[in-house]
């Protein structure tokens, strides 16, 4: 079916209107994008109207041309780059002249989708109501599935039929429909249709528990209470720990050196140095395990304990125990 005839001047005067709100719209698009992103974006915003505007320009050629599958066709293409109300009335106009009811209605639909309070919304919301009832008499009706966000698999009684946003002629009546969407729990819903009007189903997706803990894991790094500080305090209790062994070894070596020694002299020097390694080795072993002990109790301390874990310091005669409790 095809809506009533329009004089070719008032068919000119609407696409002029449509033109003008298009590059309107675009224009007053471009400094947000600017003020938003920046530089790059406001480079890329500016590429994009400007592929919008010359699509635009060709499928008003088309439609002079009386090209209307063209015409319908490049509109596309700039709605698709830039999407805008304007756009969306032209791609019905086209299809109107293609005598595609189903592609008319859809666009019509989603014009006052977009702009509700448009000057002509009375005059479109009457093709509307055409369209639908013609619809009717060949026992469909339109639907209209809006997810967000969008790119949901919808299945209407079971039989997938696309990726949303989609739009469906459907027999009227009783409906269930599945949205799915890897990363977001499945929607399940039931509706009726009506035999006379087009309706929207829409749907707000909701992210599942595991996709939403990662996509906020993923975003930051867990927290260490001490930083590198327990590495740096076990380092250096190797170090003090190696150079104590070190020291006892030298030690020996001088308690050797002095049990062979033949002049008293030298005696003597051996014992000195002999009991210099060992306060030295005795110096750094003490140190060392200072330092291991520290280092020890920081890393635990460092960890991220569950709520059902606890650190246990108790004292000992001459000394401390670290343990972990956890309870089950």
């Amino acid at each position: 079916m095809q809506c009533d005839p329009k004089s070719r001047l008032e068919v000119w005067q609407r696409r002029g209107i449509a033109h003008a709100s298009l590059v309107l719209s675009l224009l007053a698009a471009g400094p947000r994008n600017a003020l938003a992103s920046g530089a790059g974006a406001a480079n890329t915003a500016v590429q994009r109207r400007t592929q919008a505007e010359a699509k635009y320009e060709e499928g008003v050629e088309a439609y002079r041309g009386a090209r209307y599958a063209d015409a319908a066709r490049l509109f596309l293409e700039a709605d698709d780059i830039s999407p805008s109300a304007a756009l969306s009335y032209n791609i019905a106009r086209a299809y109107e002249k293609l005598h595609d009811d189903a592609q008319t209605l859809r666009w019509y639909r989603n014009f006052l989708r977009l702009n509700p309070r448009a000057t002509n919304a009375a005059e479109v919301d009457g093709y509307v109501h055409s369209l639908s009832a013609a619809l009717a008499k060949q026992g469909f009706q339109q639907l209209t599935i809006l997810t967000s966000p969008p790119g949901a698999t919808v299945a209407i009684d079971g039989t997938p039929l696309g990726v949303s946003p989609l739009t469906v002629e459907i027999r009227p009546g009783n409906h269930s429909a599945l949205l799915s969407r890897r990363g977001f729990s499945d929607f399940n819903s039931t509706f009726v249709l009506p035999r006379a009007t087009p309706i929207d189903l829409t749907a707000s997706l909701q992210a599942t528990r595991s996709s939403s803990q990662a996509a906020s894991e993923a975003g930051r790094e867990p927290r260490r209470r001490f930083g590198i500080v327990p590495y740096l305090t076990l380092g250096a209790a190797a170090a003090c720990l190696g150079g104590a062994a070190i020291f006892e070894l030298s030690r020996r070596s001088a308690e050797r050196s002095a049990a062979n020694e033949q002049v008293q002299l030298d005696y003597g020097r051996d014992i000195d140095a002999m009991n210099a390694r060992q306060t030295t080795a005795r110096v750094l072993l003490g140190g060392g395990a200072v330092l291991a002990v520290t280092g020890a109790a920081l890393l635990v301390f460092n960890t991220r304990l569950t709520p059902e874990s606890r650190a246990v310091v108790a004292g000992v005669p001459g000394g401390a125990t670290l343990a972990l409790e956890r309870r089950f």
